[in-house]
């Protein structure tokens, strides 16, 4: 019984086109304890290390997902670069750290930030989703107020936006970066959002 459910999960998390949460997983299964769900997916994570598997399942911005071993991103990264359908901007993930470590934040706030106007910026990362609309400041004028999105977590492989790296974390990786300068595209965008954010 417990075999066919960690192949049922399997499936599910291997069809869907983003991050299944243990809730949705078990109301497809008909099952009531979701705490179950995410035991079993522990036990498949165990099995696929001590098998030697390249693959995991990784929680990312609330559901979890299939996901390639770390040690494995190199041998990816030119394929993960010819798919990667958003392309940012040094000054464009500049804004998106401010937004990400100061959310819920207005634009003029983020222009005070940064010392230009970001509305250039804001537009396009609202385009492609990785910021959101959080609604209007009770101020004079009622700015908007912006937010990261559940996009914005699957893009940077995040489960929730308290995973980003705080600034002792941040002099870690960078200090780690001077060793080992080769990385993964994915990485090299968290990377320059933390800069961005230090600054």
């Amino acid at each position: 019984m417990t075999q066919n459910l960690k192949k049922s999960i399997e499936v599910l998390i291997f069809a869907a086109e983003k991050p299944i949460s243990a809730e949705q997983i078990a109301h497809h299964l008909e099952l009531d304890n979701v705490a179950e769900i995410e035991k079993l997916i522990e036990k498949l994570n165990i099995e696929y290390n001590e098998q030697g598997h390249t693959f995991c399942i990784r929680k990312v911005a609330g559901g979890f997902k299939f996901a390639t071993d770390k040690q494995y991103y190199h041998l990816i990264e030119k394929l993960y670069e010819e798919k990667k359908d958003i392309s940012l901007t040094s000054s464009a993930l500049e804004v998106l750290a401010i937004i990400a470590y100061h959310q819920p934040i207005t634009r003029p706030k983020i222009d005070a930030i940064r010392g230009v106007s970001s509305q250039y910026h804001v537009h396009n990362l609202l385009e492609v989703k990785l910021i959101k609309i959080a609604g209007r400041m009770k101020t004079f004028g009622r700015p908007l107020l912006y937010t990261t999105s559940d996009k914005f977590l699957q893009f940077f492989g995040l489960n929730n936006i308290e995973d980003l790296p705080n600034l002792h974390q941040i002099r870690e990786l960078m200090q780690t970066d001077v060793a080992e300068p080769q990385k993964m595209k994915e990485e090299d965008q968290l990377e320059l959002l933390t800069e961005a954010s230090d600054e």
